[in-house]
């Protein structure tokens, strides 16, 4: 089995998960994450072969090479890329090193003056927003960005102006995006734009906030 599959096995085993509707929930998920493989388990509890173990031959070819799952699954494109292995487990390429190198870059506006506290919670909400959105339209950038340690870089921009723009343009190379505006209790006025969050690709980030500097 893949590692990182094996990984996901692990974590949903020690949520109380049985092996058997555990390794069903992950094939069924294409092994891309642990959430929606929850959220497949939730979904078809009622399902009569939930509990019977997987064959370990399914009738996959017998190595590992790329294909394209018949349908959508959890949202996830019918035309993603899936690395089927020869033990019949299904890896989405991003994870199985087909694709490319995953992160998060958090974007933060330096005019407005937060304080150290303000300018944490802003990070955090832009940081869960953005995982939430990967979660719901990037599942395979997702798995591949926590298979491979959750990189995540905050950088500075001058203007808290500058950042719909790079949410923007992260939007047209169809990388998630997230944009934090303050509700205006402290410190910043109501709706103020404080930080752009972005995730996926590497390369594809690097051609929005290339420029900038770390925080």
């Amino acid at each position: 089995m893949d590692p990182t599959a094996q990984f996901f096995l692990e974590q949903l085993e020690a949520m109380g998960f049985s092996r058997p509707r555990a390794s069903r929930a992950l094939h069924h998920t294409h092994h891309v994450g642990i959430e929606p493989a929850i959220t497949w388990l939730a979904e078809h509890t009622d399902d009569p072969e939930l509990d019977q173990p997987l064959p370990e031959q399914i009738g996959r070819p017998s190595s590992s090479q790329v294909s394209h799952p018949a349908e959508p699954v959890l949202g996830i494109p019918a035309a993603s890329p899936v690395v089927m292995h020869p033990d019949g487990a299904e890896t989405p390429a991003f994870v199985s090193g087909v694709g490319c190198e995953c992160k998060v870059v958090l974007v933060v506006a330096q005019d407005l003056h937060m304080s150290p506290g303000k300018l944490a919670a802003q990070c955090a909400h832009a940081a869960v927003g953005i995982y939430k959105l990967m979660v719901r339209q990037g599942l395979p950038l997702l798995a591949a960005w926590e298979a491979t340690g959750e990189k995540t870089v905050v950088l500075a921009t001058t203007s808290s102006r500058q950042l719909p723009g790079y949410v923007q343009s992260a939007e047209a190379l169809q990388l998630p995006a997230y944009l934090v505006r303050d509700a205006g209790r402290t410190e910043v006025a109501a709706g103020s734009v404080t930080v752009a969050a972005i995730g996926g690709q590497s390369e594809k980030i690097d051609q929005v906030t290339g420029r900038l500097k770390t925080f």
